[in-house]
């Protein structure tokens, strides 16, 4: 019944990581540059036009302020 050893199965997930970051590595980084250029966008109008409410997200926030 249990003749799983604890470091089979964790291999095996390790393997079945590996094998989806190497079968999607393309989409997840579109999907991060996509995140990044959108949040960059959105701190930049924030700034330049000066909207309390982009400034005040917590992403934007500098530190110490709440």
């Amino acid at each position: 019944m249990g003749n799983t050893k604890p470091e089979e199965t964790s291999t095996s997930a390790t393997q079945r990581i590996k094998q989806f970051g190497s079968k999607y590595k393309g989409e997840i980084g579109l999907a991060v540059l996509i995140l990044y250029v959108f949040l960059l966008g959105l701190g930049t109008v924030g700034e330049v036009w000066d909207i309390e409410w982009i400034l005040d997200l917590p992403i934007f926030r500098p530190p110490g302020k709440y």
